[in-house]
């Protein structure tokens, strides 16, 4: 997993030296640093002995390795590709972790009404996106939409209980890359909480970052256009942070710099205003997430999470006001849960939040806080 696991959904988080200023709790610990799903896994493990420490981390690695054999489409052997390849209106059998992954991330995609869709391989292939980008035609660009569809796709259980899925047509292809990483962490995540000893982990997969353990890590986030430069940071104690953004990834066709980032919705890059991060207890829904709200833009993404318990959402967002001579400001936008959350790095930067909900205003704790 090349394209998207690497680059779309990291954007906007300083990796590495993100997390470098908060430990895992006191005791024994292991660091580790990984080149796994096309890009790098930095990875802390705290536990009561070095032994205990050393072994959680082996297994959240292999829980990485487990998810990238079955999501890879880069990889000719593994179930994701063999679905792929699986003749139209024919049930595939499916282990019961494909399964898991894929319904999480249908789920993510009617929550958001298509504007995240894992079902949008036609149209990364319409843009090439794989390859360097190209401008489809309006012929090729109506086909590929055809193609796209998340209910192209049937999950369910044979007469044994056992899952399976069905492409409904020929042209449904799965794109792995908005929802892999978060799967490979989730993965980590479970296997960690259920190793001997552990105490608390901190991952960085590529930017997206995930916490076990309950105690409060700074997390910076990056200015949209410069990647070395910190302007935010996010406290949270667990859960996972995936930003989405285009950042040095973006694309130049006939002149023209675009994103990369589709809309499945319309078929074209959407609109390019920064970057967009989402913060879930689950790392593979953040990671969907992070995708389909930037999609939808900073404003209806916050209008989004005001309503849904458990998601937590900021934008960084450039300042259009300022000449082009000038060097670009921007401004956060954040949703109500991150209040009392945030520290500005950049001096210049505004902080503005949306005003909770109903249903947000109820919540027992505020997004990353423990239960006490």
């Amino acid at each position: 997993m090349r394209w998207l696991l690497g680059s779309a959904l990291a954007f906007g988080v300083l990796s590495g030296a993100a997390l470098s200023s908060a430990r895992v709790p006191e005791g024994a610990s292991v660091s580790r640093r990984l080149a796994l799903m096309g890009t790098v896994l930095d990875l802390e493990v705290a536990a009561g002995t070095r032994d205990q420490a050393l072994l959680a981390s082996e297994a959240a690695v292999r829980a990485i390795e487990a998810a990238e054999r079955r999501l890879s489409t880069w990889r000719p052997e593994t179930e994701l590709s063999a679905l792929g390849r699986a003749e139209a209106e024919l049930p595939v059998p499916i282990s019961s972790e494909l399964a898991a992954d894929l319904r999480s991330a249908f789920d993510c995609a009617q929550e958001t009404g298509g504007a995240f869709d894992p079902t949008v391989g036609p149209l990364v292939h319409a843009w090439a996106l794989r390859r360097g980008g190209r401008r489809p035609t309006v012929a090729e660009l109506l086909v590929a939409r055809q193609a796209t569809g998340y209910a192209g796709l049937r999950l369910g259980l044979d007469g044994a209980g056992r899952p399976f899925a069905t492409r409904r047509h020929a042209g449904l292809v799965i794109e792995e890359g908005g929802f892999g990483k978060g799967a490979g962490l989730s993965a980590a995540l479970v296997a960690l909480a259920r190793s001997a000893g552990v105490s608390g982990a901190q991952l960085d997969f590529g930017g997206q970052v995930a916490v076990l353990g309950g105690r409060a890590v700074p997390v910076a986030l990056a200015d949209p256009d410069r990647r070395e430069r910190a302007v935010l940071e996010l406290s949270i104690d667990r859960g996972s942070l995936a930003t989405s953004g285009n950042g040095e990834r973006g694309i130049t066709i006939d002149g023209e710099r675009i994103g990369h980032l589709l809309d499945p919705r319309t078929g074209r890059p959407a609109a390019d205003f920064g970057s967009l991060t989402v913060w879930t207890d689950d790392p593979l829904r953040a990671d969907c997430l992070s995708t389909g709200l930037y999609v939808l833009g900073p404003e209806a993404a916050l209008d989004w999470a005001a309503s849904r318990p458990g998601v937590e959402v900021v934008a960084l967002v450039r300042d259009r006001t300022v000449a082009p001579a000038e060097s670009p400001t921007v401004r956060a936008l954040a949703s109500a849960g991150w209040r009392g959350r945030l520290r500005r790095l950049a001096e210049n930067l505004e902080i503005e939040f949306a005003p909770p909900s109903t249903t947000s205003a109820r919540r027992e704790r505020r997004v990353g806080e423990s239960s006490s």
